[in-house]
């Protein structure tokens, strides 16, 4: 299984979406931002092999960098027989390429919601074999689920979602494979659904065993659907256990940016959730002393996850901490479905529908396109 360490939507979000719709949607994925040159093949634009942007406006060129058009932004289509590649990967739909309102040069693809799930749904669990085919039916729907609730949510800056960890991994069309698309296909249109609206469908790596509740990891007001506490068979994992030596100075800018106590004199653990995941720590340095909450303490001391069970802080003769040994569970913010855990349930004979209901409490399924 190739699996991401969890994703941190920026801000965590809680809205959800009525769902009804006779069709998918579109869906558009932020490719790059703020480029100046990259290279385009099999636009329906003749001669085009460069995208380029300077001065707040976007120019289409040819390989010897002639301007072909100018203007604030064009929507690219693959010509007949090709497809279109930005920097040398695939990528179904169209490509547009534009200045968005916040003044940065962007190019985004835009293409139907399915889709896009068969460029995410590989990249986020790449498993082979037929025992597995529910796991990937159930993160299909999970991913589908995740990528609905998201439209819109960057609409400011002309696109949905990210191509990396922030949403879900999307690779485009290269990275399509026989099962996966398959499970996309039979679970086409099925949306994960509370009070007959979509949820937010946070999944993570590797949950150690136990899933985290939405309220502790985000610091923010609970959602009954990711209430956390759900028992998961991760043990397959290398990183349902874990144990590392951190030194400092390689989290140091970490620290600054997070904590900004300076130098660290001292950790204090002051309060775990009910199953063992460290919920407050105080940092204290030689520039003072904060106290940090939730997934802050993971990104602080860039740990795999908030569940540390052992924190043993080791100094030099000055009195600073200079390495951290850490031990704990996990890796990504735990929170909902745990794919290493759904691919085990999958072996174990689950059916998608009971995988999702186990990580998502209290949700329906429901078809929708």
């Amino acid at each position: 299984m190739s699996a991401t360490p969890g994703r941190v939507p920026s801000p965590p979000y809680v809205a959800s979406r009525p769902v009804k719709l006779d069709e998918a949607p579109s869906i558009r994925v932020l490719l790059k931002a703020n480029f100046r040159s990259v290279p385009v093949e099999g636009s329906d634009v003749d001669s085009l092999r460069l995208l380029q942007a300077s001065g707040g406006k976007i120019r289409l060129a040819d390989g010897k960098g002639r301007v072909l058009r100018s203007g604030s932004g064009f929507r690219l289509q693959s010509r007949k027989g090709q497809i279109l590649k930005l920097d040398g990967v695939a990528y179904e739909g169209v490509l547009e390429v534009f200045v968005n309102p916040l003044g940065s040069s962007v190019i985004v693809n835009e293409l139907s919601l399915e889709t896009y799930l068969k460029g995410v749904v590989p990249n986020e669990l790449s498993v082979k074999g037929p025992s597995h085919l529910e796991a990937l039916k159930a993160l299909s729907i999970a991913a589908r689920t995740f990528a609905f609730s998201a439209l819109g949510q960057n609409a400011n800056r002309g696109f949905d979602l990210y191509t990396d960890t922030r949403s879900q991994v999307y690779r485009g069309a290269r990275s399509e494979q026989r099962l996966s698309n398959q499970a996309i296909e039979q679970t086409r249109g099925t949306l994960a659904t509370y009070r007959n609206q979509a949820i937010v469908a946070f999944y993570s790596s590797t949950c150690g065993g136990v899933t985290a509740d939405y309220q502790e990891a985000f610091q923010r007001p609970g959602i009954p659907y990711l209430k956390g506490g759900a028992q998961c068979p991760d043990h397959a994992s290398p990183y349902s256990s874990w144990e590392e030596l951190i030194p400092v100075s390689r989290i140091q800018s970490n620290l600054d940016r997070v904590a900004g106590v300076g130098r660290l004199k001292k950790l204090e653990s002051l309060q775990k959730s009910r199953w063992g995941r460290t919920v407050e720590m105080r940092f204290i340095g030689d520039q003072g002393e904060k106290v940090l909450r939730g997934l802050a303490i993971r990104s602080a001391l860039g740990l795999r996850s908030t569940w540390i069970f052992g924190l043993e802080a080791h100094y030099d003769n000055s009195g600073y901490i200079s390495e951290i040994h850490a031990t704990g569970r996990g890796w990504g913010h735990g929170v909902g479905l745990c794919q290493t855990g759904t691919v085990e349930l999958s072996r174990q004979g689950w059916s998608h529908e009971k995988i999702l209901k186990h990580y998502y409490t209290g949700i329906t399924l429901a078809r929708r396109w």
